[in-house]
């Protein structure tokens, strides 16, 4: 019984996880702040790639700082900035993403 419990609360988690996560996505700022609030509450790991695409890609200045300082506070250890060093936007996600993994890679 327990394992049937903690499954179903396991795809819950995960569909929380990725309706954050697609929440970055929102053209309202207020909407992305919020979100990076509570990425940053969970500090999973996984959500490195994505607060970092958003701060060094997105297009609005103010969302960029907020996923910067969002990033800082998820990798405390500042290894995404290690990670990154002299990679275009592109290459940085793709060597986040194979440290860290991709949410929509999970099962």
């Amino acid at each position: 019984m327990r394992s049937a419990a903690g499954n179903v609360m396991g795809k819950i988690d995960q569909m929380t996880f990725k309706w954050l996560v697609d929440n970055l996505k929102s053209p309202d700022y207020q909407v992305v702040a919020d979100t990076l609030e509570q990425l940053e509450k969970e500090k999973r790991p996984i959500a490195i790639p994505p607060v970092y695409f958003l701060s060094v890609q997105h297009p609005d200045s103010r969302v960029r700082a907020r996923a910067a300082q969002a990033l800082s506070l998820i990798d405390s250890e500042k290894e995404a900035l290690k990670l990154t060093e002299g990679k275009t936007p592109e290459e940085g996600v793709k060597a986040l993403i194979q440290r860290y993994g991709n949410f929509r890679a999970k099962p």
